[in-house]
């Protein structure tokens, strides 16, 4: 495993990651997958309502999949929230996600006070980010974007990724912090197929080292829920649809130490 991360990245990754990713990637830009963020028209943030005595606070960061695309019921935070609750659990969802969020957004937005004050009092902290970079920078998007080669992409995004979770973890430092895997939405179609899962698994690698220096950070991986599952989609048939945030859901939930979803806010153990 490790001569095939040392061996790959400095060249290898550019010639899968383009394979996988190119063919949709322009799309992704004109906002059929989500508009960039430069371009979102982002919420005035509102004073979250009071919590109940006793709930577990869930907040949410990061790109379209955290936000819900693709789904009416609030994706996959919704539903750690409705699972948590069957064990008789108080739970509230405060939603940060922006459509086209890329790491360096994420950074900024984390340096907004009303989003420190919501990470403070997180029970449960869960994100989604990096797909956008690696997505919106390589062959294949508009004029001004493939700016970087792809192995390039892949550090900064390590970087940028370890720079979130070390500031979230200075914010709150104790809720569990789960970080959504990237998965290839394309995975049914043509293509050289064990390529693409060598790009894909080098992607996700350098995400989980990001997180290994975080504790209780984890990444939650979801690449093996959308392999040859086009049923779990959207019908943008990039965003997880209703199925596969049910899946997503279900894998952040199991990854959860046995006491968090009865700990208050700022109480509950590392994983």
């Amino acid at each position: 495993m490790k001569r095939l991360l040392l061996w790959f990245l400095p060249a290898g990754i550019a010639l899968a990651m383009a394979g996988v990713f190119a063919a949709s990637f322009a799309a992704g830009v004109t906002g059929r997958l989500g508009v960039p963020a430069a371009e979102a028209v982002l919420p005035t943030p509102t004073p979250a309502p009071p919590a109940p005595a006793g709930a577990l606070r869930i907040v949410a960061l990061g790109d379209s999949m955290t936000r819900g695309a693709g789904d009416a019921a609030g994706g996959y935070p919704e539903r750690v929230a409705r699972e948590i609750r069957k064990g008789g659990r108080a739970v509230t969802v405060e939603n940060l996600a922006v459509d086209g969020f890329r790491t360096a957004d994420l950074i900024d937005k984390l340096k907004e006070p009303y989003v420190k004050e919501r990470l403070a009092e997180a029970g449960l902290i869960v994100l989604s980010i990096s797909g956008n970079d690696l997505t919106r920078s390589l062959p294949g998007a508009p004029a001004g974007e493939a700016s970087e080669a792809p192995a390039g992409i892949l550090a900064r995004v390590e970087s940028d990724v370890e720079k979130v979770l070390e500031t979230i973890r200075k914010t709150n430092a104790t809720a569990p912090i789960r970080l959504v895997g990237l998965y290839n939405p394309w995975s049914d179609g043509g293509g050289d197929r064990r390529m693409a899962r060598i790009a894909l698994l080098v992607a996700n690698a350098a995400l989980e080292r990001a997180a290994t220096t975080v504790d209780g950070a984890l990444v939650v991986p979801v690449a093996d829920l959308f392999e040859g599952r086009p049923d779990r989609l959207a019908a943008d048939h990039f965003h997880p649809g209703p199925a596969g945030y049910d899946e997503i859901a279900a894998r952040i939930v199991s990854t959860l130490p046995p006491d968090s979803p009865r700990a208050g806010p700022g109480r509950q153990s590392r994983s």
